[in-house]
């Protein structure tokens, strides 16, 4: 007999800060190459710190949500962008300029959203989310993950190219 909690949906907890800013500093300059246009799940935003004033270049996945770019993390960078804030996206390797702008949501909002971005391409893999093996998560499912899975995107004002 299969023991119910494998099956469900859940989140895979994050990498240790130490990879993640590993990862962050080779990602940066191959999102920005000709390289990221092998890369279309991911992009590279680059804003100005609102107290600092210093540019912070990060890697996010990109999640298309009614057609919307938008960027889910929990990290506390994403506050830059209460309010709205001008950002540079870099898709696939060209710079857009972009205006992104801190959307709070309910747990039952982010679910939803995240539901559509994994319908239309985005990674639960590469947003830490596990499910049984070809099993696709449904909007109530992500939603009962809570506050874990986010509690605001940053929502970008820009028409990225198609993934090909």
């Amino acid at each position: 007999m299969k023991n119910n909690a494998s099956e469900s949906v859940r989140l895979v907890p994050p990498p240790p800060p130490w990879l993640i800013g590993t990862m962050n500093h080779l990602m940066r300059p191959l999102l920005a190459s000709r390289l990221a246009k092998r890369m279309p799940g991911v992009m590279l935003l680059e804003f100005q710190g609102r107290r600092t004033g210093r540019t912070i270049k990060v890697p996010v996945n990109v999640n298309l949500v009614d057609g919307v770019v938008m960027a889910f993390t929990p990290a506390p960078w994403r506050y830059n962008f209460d309010g709205g804030a001008p950002a540079v996206v870099t898709y696939r390797g060209q710079p857009h300029r972009s205006h992104g702008t801190l959307v709070p949501m309910t747990p039952e909002e982010m679910g939803l959203a995240v539901h559509k971005s994994l319908d239309t391409g985005g990674s639960a893999q590469r947003m830490g989310i596990r499910a049984p093996k070809g099993h696709q998560p449904t909007a109530a499912e992500l939603a009962a993950l809570g506050p874990a899975l986010g509690t605001a995107g940053i929502r970008f004002d820009l028409t990225l190219p198609a993934r090909t």
